[in-house]
């Protein structure tokens, strides 16, 4: 089974924060935003062990956890040994489904809750029960029972303990009609609990850095001791491990006298120890004796287990100077861990191991060459397959295009309320399909680290890139895209604007895009404009007539070539369109009337030739200033798209400016400016004011 829902309620800053989490799941977010409190929460709910009071966000308030496993199977059931026990279980599980909350009390303790189908009605439900209950001779229970429940007297002369009442109590409950039920948390019945925490998976919790001194130990209770312990369980498989078992048994033979039963279940003694500690042992019995005739003594040596002797491994690091782990660097220390764990990874495909593991790592990259980041995430994935991993981390390097069963929960402060609280963004993959192409595209262009950023700029190509991150200096000396943490992101055309644009908005990444002037032309539907949507599509519409207007005023050929026509041909959506009116033109030759929307789709047809004159239009000199045109751009400025005026960025270049291609032609622009000044710059009118276009786009971008 596995985590399919976490909800976390009141736990250190997260006041409520709810997430969906798949196979592998990469929680990002500045330093203090709650990263690392979710992995502890998720830590607390499987081990529930005792917190404090500095724990709990509002502390006149109970924490809660809660976490729902899906895909409960038969395997997941015989965990649970004792058959009345795994029973009872299977009765709260619903569409192999099981939630579960872990409830932490005011007074720092905490108890277990399952989700299930209880009656509403008070007096059926188990605490209550058991509460009036509590206490009462045979007497009390019949009169209990009897006033209570309405149970015939026959039946009540049949019940005389607590344990017979209850019986009788969910007999009956059984027999309630389904309208008298709700789902609702029901604590579990006392002791039930260590019953069904043997079905949870085993968290393996590797801190940060801050915290990892004891995580080293070889102890059992340790991240690292469970890791050695998963890795010993190998060399029980060996044949070599029954000689040394064989051999633990002869020594305990040596040492203690044996208890062996007989075929009629009598039992007698087989004392085969060293003569020694027989001789010993009665010299310490007969001084003893002096004192207390009647007492006899007998030593107990505890029975060594391989296990006390894995328990005591040593791991020792040389160097040039031999030591145990513990005296070694923290890099030192974490890299054995995750070698440990690689290990253990490259065996899953040899071994079947039937317990669940849940990794939870604290920022995995630390000390970790970037070349080391990225295996280490290859390892972290391939456990995935099996295990579910979460992953704190400040790294892009744990974003990976391949990424299937994957989530990625940005969490970040709230400062609106108070005190401030995290809350959290994802995008889980398997029920996100429609981010992943965006995702992708991302990480194939190393873009990952916009992730996090508070804003990014999204740009076409190359050129743009080049020339924005070098003049921005140039306008103001503090706007510093790198230093500001302000990612200028290559899109690779402008038709992928949406989907990046979707991606980072999705994580409350403000986002700018700086486009081409085309854009008016091509693409533009494409673009999103939130409550700004209609005044914006009367802006364009605008425009475009008056575009129109200039393009029949200056009899502009559309100049269009057969590559062109070909171009389109292969288009999806032009190729729908041609399909559309091979179905009007049949209505025409049988003589039916067309409707204006029929007329339209005709017209769009032809709509690239249309759009085509407009782009040889808008490199008229007198649509420079165009006041319809101004206004659109002006409009979209303020959305946060920056459309160039002059076309595209080479046109923004000063002159002279030369290169074997784009990229070094925008580096050779800037070589330029560099010995001269920017007042060469275009300007462009906003509110009867002309302000320099890129200085404009730049004051926004770093306000």
């Amino acid at each position: 089974m596995k985590i399919s829902t976490i909800y976390i309620e009141n736990f250190r800053g997260l006041k409520e924060i709810n997430l969906t989490p798949a196979q592998m799941n990469c929680i990002i977010g500045e330093n203090n935003a709650g990263k690392s409190t979710a992995l502890l929460a998720i830590n607390l709910f499987l081990k529930g062990t005792r917190i404090s009071e500095s724990d709990y966000y509002d502390r006149t308030k109970e924490i809660f956890i809660d976490i729902t496993f899906t895909g409960v199977n038969e395997d997941d059931l015989n965990k649970i040994s004792d058959e009345e026990n795994r029973s009872r279980i299977q009765q709260i599980i619903k569409n192999n489904q099981l939630k579960f909350r872990r409830k932490y009390k005011l007074d720092f303790t905490s108890e277990l809750l399952c989700y299930k189908k209880i009656p509403i009605n008070s007096i059926y439900k188990a605490d209550w029960i058991a509460h009036e209950l509590k206490g009462k001779k045979s007497p009390e229970i019949k009169s209990f029972i009897r006033d209570t429940y309405q149970f015939p007297q026959d039946i009540v002369n049949t019940v005389s303990t607590q344990t017979a009442a209850k019986e009788k109590i969910e007999e009956l409950i059984q027999q309630l009609p389904h309208d008298q039920f709700h789902y609702d948390w029901e604590n579990l019945p006392t002791g039930f609990s260590n019953t069904v925490t043997p079905m949870f998976p085993e968290p393996i919790y590797i801190p940060a850095v801050k915290d990892f001194s004891d995580e080293t130990k070889t102890k059992e209770s340790t991240s690292f001791g469970k890791l050695i312990k998963i890795l010993f369980t190998q060399i029980e498989k060996s044949p070599e491990f029954l000689e040394i078992k064989n051999s633990f048994e002869k020594l305990n033979k040596m040492l203690n006298r044996q208890i062996i039963k007989n075929e009629d279940d009598t039992e007698q003694f087989l004392d085969e120890r060293l003569e020694s500690l027989k001789t010993l042992e009665l010299e310490i019995e007969k001084i003893f004796q002096e004192s207390f005739s009647q007492i006899k003594l007998e030593l107990q040596i505890p029975n060594p287990e391989v296990k006390q002797i894995f328990n005591s491994t040593q791991i020792l690091i040389d160097d040039g100077i031999k030591t145990t782990i513990d005296y070694k660097g923290d890099g030192v220390k974490r890299t054995l861990v995750f070698s440990i764990l690689r290990t253990y990874v490259e065996k899953l495909n040899s071994d079947n191991h039937n317990t669940d593991y849940i990794f939870l790592f604290e920022e995995p990259e630390l000390y970790l060459h970037p070349n080391g980041q990225r295996i280490l995430y290859n390892v972290l994935e391939k456990l995935s397959e099996k295990d579910q991993v979460f992953v704190t981390t400040h790294s892009p390097n744990f974003f990976s295009a391949t990424a299937k069963e994957t989530c990625f929960i940005k969490i970040y402060k709230d400062f609106s309320v108070i005190p401030p609280c995290s809350q959290a963004k994802e995008i889980n993959f398997v029920q996100n399909a429609t981010y992943k192409d965006a995702f992708q595209i991302i990480c194939y262009e190393n873009s990952a680290s916009a992730f996090f950023s508070k804003k990014v700029l999204l740009v076409e190509g190359d050129s743009d890139l080049i020339f924005l991150k070098g003049i921005s200096q140039l306008i103001n000396n503090t706007y510093c895209f790198d230093k500001l943490n302000i990612p200028i992101i290559r899109i690779n055309g402008k038709m992928n604007t949406k989907r990046f644009y979707d991606f980072y908005q999705h994580f409350d990444i403000k986002v700018y895009t700086l486009l081409d002037l085309d854009i008016l032309i091509d693409g533009f539907d494409k673009l999103e404009f939130g409550s700004d949507t209609t005044v914006v599509q009367s802006l364009s519409n605008d425009f475009l007539i008056k575009l129109d207007q200039i393009c029949d005023d200056q009899n502009i050929d559309s100049k269009i070539k057969g590559s062109i026509i070909s171009e389109q041909a292969k288009k999806l959506t032009w190729q729908e369109k041609y399909d559309r009116l091979k179905q009007i033109v049949s209505k025409i030759k049988n003589k039916q009337e067309i409707s204006e929307d029929e007329i339209n789709d005709i017209e769009t047809l032809f709509e690239f030739e249309t759009n085509n004159k407009r782009r040889e239009t808008l490199k008229l000199p007198e649509t420079f200033q165009l006041s319809e045109k101004v206004q659109l751009i002006n409009k979209l400025h303020e959305i946060g798209y920056f459309v160039l005026n002059l076309g595209a960025i080479e046109s923004y270049y000063p002159e002279a400016t030369t290169g074997a291609d784009k990229p070094s032609k925008a580096l050779n622009a800037l070589e330029i400016i560099k010995t001269s000044s920017i007042d060469y710059l275009p300007k462009i009118s906003y509110l009867d004011v002309d302000y320099c276009e890129l200085s404009r786009m730049m004051n926004k971008i770093f306000s």
